[in-house]
């Protein structure tokens, strides 16, 4: 099925550059992390935790991806400082 997403432009170039450097679709990549975030029951707190932590992990490796610019990352910097300030952690 196709949709359309509106993304901001940092998460985007992020997203593709990281698509890119695994040699893979941007819908898949996207497709993955959706089907992280469903596979996980929120009822379950050691499954939500194992899915912040996951999503954690994936935001902190799209920053690592090259090229990462300053201007690219700086959203997703702050989207992972808002995570964090809402609870969000890896353990």
């Amino acid at each position: 099925m196709k949709t359309t997403l509106d993304l901001p432009d940092d998460l985007y170039l992020a997203t593709k550059s990281r698509a890119v450097a695994q040699k893979r679709k941007i819908k898949d990549l996207i497709a993955q992390g959706l089907e992280t975030v469903l596979a996980s029951d929120p009822s379950n707190t050691g499954d939500l935790q194992e899915a912040q932590r996951q999503t954690l992990d994936a935001l902190d490796e799209i920053l690592r991806c090259p090229p990462s610019p300053k201007g690219r990352t700086k959203h997703l910097k702050n989207e992972v400082r808002t995570l964090r300030s809402e609870g969000w952690s890896r353990s």
